[in-house]
């Protein structure tokens, strides 16, 4: 893709709101799966709590890890090498992942499962006063409807409507305290990185950090345990289904949906876990039951109801990428986006938008020869590392909660030092002459790689891209801006006549190897 862009008509991403409280759900169904698990474990095989975590996480570590290692080994590296993000996956892990456990558990143990239960989701409200705190508004209606539904049926199912089960000694008060704070640290401490590496990579690492420091003080080889075969298939579906699987679904879920959504229907645990118990082990189901079970629907019903949407002229854009503004004039004037050089950080959203790229030639009848797409990943980190891949931006709100900074919604290449190709090749018609690298200093820059998100075209980002690369050439002391580009490529070929570029023919570009690829060629002098 040498210097061709990716700029075709598509719709805007439509919101990932439903799809982000589906996969809360299925979380919470799968931790209740996990609970029964549990519950056979301990109560009918006599294992203990602390031996279960402590292989639940490093099992299930194993498995995301894994998968990382088949998915995106290199996503995996990169990440082992940004500090910021491992500090923040090392906190998710100590004051979420481990901590929600062993309090919540410790909770248990000084009380009883209801009590632990409806202590550990009181986390839901700490969560909703820190989200309403960080973004400056008072709760929405339907979200404190959806918490009284949320934790009225939490009550009842955990303890069967008896308020005197709630009788709390004091530790158990201090480590329910203390798990409903670890809940929250849970759904809200892994948001960014979330949003950057994804739940596989974040998940992965955070249950080997805190499976490893909890087996380092529980020492689960030295808990006498029977392994039979029954305790190795329950182990197996827990932690297939209850870990790997639940974590996968709650995290993507807070991506999705934000962590207040996200959190209140994760209250179908319970639910899942009476029901599952019910069918497997035979456990009986209450009226009471029945009754916190309905609450607990009507509170995901109220949750997944859409907001009324502003009426227009009301408030101003919030900058995500389904409200950018309309192209007026020129966009950099404007101040609509940005661009900056891509650092290590950005290595995955670049590939998203190339991957964008090569989608959009596909809808438009261009095959792209060869196994390996271009550029490739070494490519673009070598680009990363001299600085010549830059990246367009525009603010963002994560999800509908929280301010998150930016989000790349363009990339493209400025090589000032020109492009070995257009020295090997043959019928362009350049504008200007050129010793062209190896030779010597080429009096142009390359432009390549010019993409767009598909939901940020027709927003007038590629032209964007344009007069910020030729900026980038002119800082650079350079005559022109050449580039390249397909020969069905209509879209960018109309963008760039637009913006000035000149038609230079039909260009035959030769790699080291000899071998020829036919490119419309395009230069722009100043």
């Amino acid at each position: 893709m040498a210097g061709q862009a990716a700029i075709a008509q598509a719709a805007p991403r439509k919101s990932h709101v439903a799809r982000g409280i589906a996969f809360a759900a299925l979380g919470g169904i799968c931790w209740g799966f996990s609970g029964t698990c549990a519950q056979l474990m301990t109560s009918e095989l006599g294992v203990p709590v602390a031996w279960i975590t402590c292989v639940r996480l490093l099992l299930g570590a194993l498995i995301f890890l894994v998968a990382c290692l088949f998915k995106n080994w290199r996503s995996l590296r990169a990440v082992l090498r940004d500090k910021r993000s491992l500090l923040r996956i090392a906190a998710f892990s100590m004051f979420g992942v481990l901590l929600t456990q062993m309090s919540y558990l410790s909770a248990i143990s000084y009380t009883n499962a209801g009590t632990g239960t409806v202590l550990e989701r009181l986390g839901l409200v700490v969560i909703m006063l820190i989200v309403c705190v960080r973004v400056r508004r008072w709760p929405k209606p339907r979200e404190l409807f959806g918490l009284v539904f949320a934790l009225g049926g939490t009550f009842l199912i955990a303890t069967k409507g008896n308020i005197g089960a709630l009788a709390i000694p004091a530790e158990g008060l201090m480590w329910g305290v203390v798990s409903a704070f670890a809940l929250a640290a849970y759904t809200l401490l892994p948001g960014k990185v979330l949003a950057k590496w994804g739940s596989f990579i974040v998940t992965g690492l955070a249950m080997l950090l805190g499976g490893t420091v909890a087996t380092v003080f529980v020492q689960p080889w030295s808990i006498p345990v029977d392994i039979t075969p029954e305790l190795v298939g329950v182990m197996g579906a827990m932690v297939i289904i209850g870990t790997f699987a639940a974590y996968l679904f709650y995290l993507q879920g807070i991506t999705d949906a934000g962590p207040v959504r996200a959190g209140l229907v994760g209250c179908v645990e319970p639910v899942s876990a009476t029901v599952i118990s019910a069918v497997w082990l035979g456990t009986p189901v209450t009226p009471v039951d029945v009754a916190g079970i309905a609450m607990i629907v009507v509170m995901v019903l109220l949750v997944t109801q859409r907001e009324e949407a502003p009426a227009k002229g009301e408030g101003g854009l919030d900058g995500s990428p389904d409200d950018l503004p309309p192209f007026e004039g020129r966009a950099s004037l404007l101040g609509y986006y940005r661009s900056r050089p891509a650092v290590h950080d950005d290595f995955v959203r670049f590939q998203e938008v190339l991957e964008d790229g090569h989608e959009a030639l596909a809808a438009l009848g261009i095959e792209e020869k060869g196994s390996k797409k271009y550029p490739s990943e070494r490519r673009v980190m070598r680009a990363i590392d001299w600085g010549t891949a830059h990246v367009v931006t525009v603010p963002e709100r994560s999800g509908e909660e929280e301010a998150a900074g930016e989000r790349i919604i363009g990339v493209f290449a400025v090589d000032p030092r020109g492009d070995e190709a257009y020295g090997r090749s043959s019928g362009a018609d350049w504008l200007t002459e050129s010793p062209d690298p190896p030779d010597g200093e080429a009096s142009y820059a390359a432009l390549h790689w010019v993409c767009v998100a598909s939901e940020a075209r027709r927003r007038g980002v590629g032209m964007f891209i344009l007069g910020e690369a030729e900026r980038l050439a002119k800082a650079a002391g350079k005559r022109s801006l050449r580039c390249d580009v397909y020969e069905g490529n209509g879209p960018m070929r109309a963008l760039l006549m637009e913006y000035g570029f000149s038609s230079c023919g039909t260009i035959a570009l030769r790699d080291r190897l000899g071998r020829e690829r036919r490119r419309d060629a395009f230069e722009r002098l100043w």
